[in-house]
């Protein structure tokens, strides 16, 4: 699992809601996610940072864009 978790690093994905959990398929797998530096807001950009044992770490950084290389379309 670690390997897999590790894949994830440095993907971006566009916040749903105002959740800070949530759950976004990345690489064809389901991940938890936890945004651990504020609450985001519909349209976010989110940054998978870290993780743990049960979820992806992420952080809002809305200085990253659509066309970045590891954007995930978060359906």
């Amino acid at each position: 699992m670690d390997y897999q978790m590790q894949k994830t690093m440095g993907k971006c994905f566009r916040s749903k809601g105002s959740s800070i959990t949530g759950l976004i398929r990345i690489l064809g797998s389901w991940y938890d996610y936890k945004v651990i530096n504020g609450q985001p807001k519909p349209e976010d950009m989110l940054e998978v940072i870290d993780f743990t044992s049960r979820e992806l770490l992420v952080v809002i950084n809305n200085n990253l864009e659509e066309s970045d290389v590891n954007y995930i379309v978060n359906i």
